[in-house]
């Protein structure tokens, strides 16, 4: 077989170095704010602003997730096949950093020539989350995505690279706060006018490049992929055959997904038109991150250090189905808030630690079951299904909010059966997804010892492919 036209990495067989860990952590942090933003206020602003109807608004983000199934799979295809002195990934996530970051800004800036309710402003919408969404956030969410795989081949380093990831992760939630009081500021008291979206938009893409930029050059590559051969790409996708962890993982990420979305997006509907209090959003987001920073300091670390990783995601499952009936019950109180928060913030920190420390698990099991490494395929296809499934939240939002009579022409008023449904509906519809995630859990059948066995068997298979290079 032809050998690969590939380039020795220049630190491999180094360490992981603390400044790697911070830039991981930026990273996420970067993605997440917009992540996190995208779900609470794109479908107001698509449906305030730019005056799209609700359901013609909540179908853009699942329409569009259907065409990252091509951009998803040729870019973490591509990933898998670059081969750099680099690395495999971190060439694309640092030239795509400015575009991707760019692209965000665009979805909430209203250019002149768009007529809002026009069809023109639909096809607008469609046009830049297609290139936000199904370009630069598939190739820089596969690529960080791979990271874990590619920057360590150390169990130890890659479980401090996921507490990283999480710890970014809880500090987006710290820098989500700023939003409010910045779109309250520039909209002059209006959270809803164009440019308090704009100056929110511009704020957190200047952000967010700066956080992947930081990540992309910190960030060291060590793992070589299939070294001694190619990767054609059918063969890349031999990764998922009898691979119990990849379906483990998916499930998990497929339902809680659907949750999380539906909750980030339905809280801003929770406080603008229950509560009738969208400035008291901010301090509940302030606590809430707090808390979850100390649990992921203190608490996230001892439980994956001392507990198994499907009873660590049931604690996560019943804290927050716990929370959020209490939430429920205490609706008119202003304590329901931080309940609600802290529940979203902190599970869903937990379960996302679960689930991403169980992804390079299932990228090493598929390359010791079917000889094939590809960690830009695995990330790409749980991208893909998360982009879609988060869509799918998005678009229920849009249902639930048709479904129960919300008028936006009413303001914050609405008529009491709309706030008893907006509040029904915002506790049952998350906790119902979140907790049926739970069910990935049945796939999970690789020990812990099963694993340190594979990967020191992978090590020596890399270290004869990498003498046949030679």
């Amino acid at each position: 077989m032809a050998k690969p036209d590939t380039t020795a990495l220049r630190h491999a067989g180094t360490p992981v170095r603390k400044i790697e860990y911070v830039g991981y952590a930026l990273g996420m942090m970067g993605y997440q704010v917009q992540n996190t933003v995208l779900n609470m206020y794109l479908l107001l602003y698509l449906t305030n602003v730019l005056q799209i109807p609700s359901i013609a608004a909540g179908s853009i983000t699942l329409v569009c997730r259907f065409v990252d199934a091509c951009t998803d799979i040729f870019f973490g295809t591509i990933g898998d096949r670059t081969h750099t002195r680099w690395g495999s990934y971190k060439p694309w996530y640092v030239t795509m950093a400015v575009p991707a970051c760019l692209s965000f800004a665009l979805l909430f800036i209203r250019p002149g020539f768009i007529t809002p309710g026009t069809g023109i402003a639909l096809a607008w919408a469609y046009f830049i989350y297609l290139i936000f969404g199904s370009v630069f956030t598939t190739i820089m969410y596969t690529a960080y995505g791979a990271f874990t795989s590619v920057a360590s081949a150390d169990a130890g380093e890659r479980n401090k690279l996921v507490m990283s990831r999480q710890m970014g992760l809880n500090l987006s939630g710290l820098l989500a706060c700023c939003t409010m009081p910045l779109m309250l500021h520039f909209g002059n008291g209006d959270s809803n006018s164009p440019e308090a979206f704009a100056a929110m938009a511009i704020f957190l893409a200047v952000i967010s490049v700066a956080c992947y930029l930081l990540c992309g050059v910190s960030i060291k590559e060590r793992v070589a992929l299939n070294p001694g051969r190619k990767l054609p790409v059918r063969e890349s996708f031999k990764v998922f055959k009898g691979n119990y962890l990849f379906l483990s993982a998916l499930i998990l990420n497929v339902l809680q997904s659907i949750g999380i979305a539906m909750f980030g997006g339905m809280m801003t509907y929770y406080f603008l038109y229950y509560k009738m209090n969208p400035s008291g959003m901010t301090p509940t987001q302030i606590v809430s991150a707090i808390v979850a920073v100390i649990v992921n300091l203190l608490v996230l670390p001892w439980m994956m250090r001392r507990m198994k990783r499907s009873a660590i995601y049931m604690t996560a499952v019943i804290l927050f189905v716990g929370l959020e009936i209490l939430g429920y019950f205490l609706g008119g109180y202003e304590i329901s808030g931080y309940l609600l928060m802290c529940a979203y913030t902190v599970c869903m920190m937990i379960v996302y630690a679960v689930t991403y420390s169980i992804i390079p698990d299932a990228v090493n099991y598929g390359e010791w079951r079917n000889g094939v490494s590809a960690p830009g395929t695995v990330n790409t296809v749980l991208s893909f299904i998360q982009k879609t499934t988060t869509g799918i939240g998005t678009l229920l939002i849009a249902v639930i909010t048709e479904t129960i009579g919300l008028d936006q022409s009413l303001g914050l008023v609405q008529s009491p059966a709309t706030q008893e449904g907006m509040r029904f509906y915002f506790f049952l519809a998350p906790t119902a997804f979140f907790a049926a995630s739970a069910l990935g859990l049945l796939f999970l059948r690789v020990t812990p010892e099963k694993m340190k066995q594979i990967r020191a068997e992978l090590k020596e298979r890399r270290a004869d492919g990498a003498n046949k290079e030679g």
